[in-house]
């Protein structure tokens, strides 16, 4: 069951590793290509401008 358990254990660290260097490399290709920046700057003000005329809200109830 140990055996198991670390198994799971490295598989969690190996997917958290490569989520951590994706968001990396995604921030430094954003930053190395402004255009891209831009554009995507401009998709998040263009959806925020939908949910608020849709009256669409995201809330996380706790």
């Amino acid at each position: 069951m140990n055996v198991l358990r670390f198994i799971g254990l490295l598989f969690l660290f190996f997917g958290i590793l490569a989520s951590s260097v994706m968001a990396v490399t995604v921030i430094v290709t954003l930053v190395r290509f402004w255009p891209v920046l831009l554009a995507v700057i401009l998709a998040i003000l263009l959806l925020g401008a939908f949910f608020k005329q849709t009256d669409i809200q995201i809330t996380c109830r706790a």
